[in-house]
């Protein structure tokens, strides 16, 4: 649900030009449908955030493919004001809070969060805020680490099972099953190719099933005249060559 916003990218241009006031918006979002929005609402509200200038989503932090926050970055302009109930609400990792929370600054927009784990007010606190977006730093980078150290022990779990990392890469069949048919058992042409012996054993069976479903061969025949079954119905039937003779 995204509601928009009433202030058109002209007015706000002559608003800057002119000296008037910037522009409140507020955005909230909850990851699910089921989950209620009514307490970002009603703190955004208190903050002064007005219905029109209110952007909410119900998706995940994890998409970033979101309407609401989508439209209000957009309007957004240097000398605005985006207020959140919280930081979070930009993104589930704080190397994406952190990667809008930037742009926005720079750009000259004031963030406001008002609550959670990292209040701040850009506007009238800038140690406030540079401590909030260090945390932000800190935070993204051990999330980078805890990623690293994950994959690295996924590839040496992998490895130790004696199985390959990363995308797999392409059989030569032809070369699997000439191997095969030379003689060669199942765990040399596994160990040879680099595959396991239920990848050989699987390309063998495809190999056989596809053979087996060849068309089947047609016999030939040619049209008898003839009474028909008993005599009853004479007239051409096709009848196999082999049963005219």
């Amino acid at each position: 649900m995204t509601t928009p916003a009433t202030n058109s990218t002209l007015d706000q241009a002559a608003d800057v030009l002119s000296g008037a006031p910037a522009y409140l918006y507020g955005y909230a979002r909850v990851s699910t449908q089921a989950q209620d929005l009514t307490r970002q609402i009603d703190r955004l509200s208190a903050f002064g955030v007005t219905a029109e200038n209110l952007y909410v989503d119900k998706r995940t932090g994890t998409d970033f493919e979101r309407e609401g926050l989508a439209d209000v970055l957009s309007r957004l302009r240097p000398g605005d004001i985006l207020a959140l109930d919280s930081l979070d609400r930009l993104g589930r990792t704080a190397h994406k809070m952190g990667e809008v929370a930037r742009k926005l600054l720079a750009d000259g927009v004031h963030l406001v969060v008002l609550a959670g784990a990292l209040p701040f007010d850009s506007r009238t606190s800038g140690t406030q805020t540079q401590m909030a977006l260090a945390t932000l730093s800190f935070l993204a980078e051990v999330e980078l680490i805890y990623q690293r150290e994950r994959r690295a022990s996924a590839r040496a779990s992998r490895e130790t099972r004696g199985k390959t990392w990363g995308r797999p890469r392409e059989v030569d069949r032809a070369a699997v099953l000439a191997d095969l048919d030379a003689g060669l058992s199942a765990n040399k042409t596994a160990a040879k190719h680099g595959i396991g012996r239920a990848t050989v054993f699987r390309i063998k069976a495809e190999a056989r099933t596809a053979a087996g479903a060849a068309a089947p061969v047609v016999p030939e025949v040619e049209l008898v005249e003839t009474d028909g079954p008993g005599g009853e119905w004479p007239g051409q039937y096709a009848v196999p060559l082999d049963a005219a003779e």
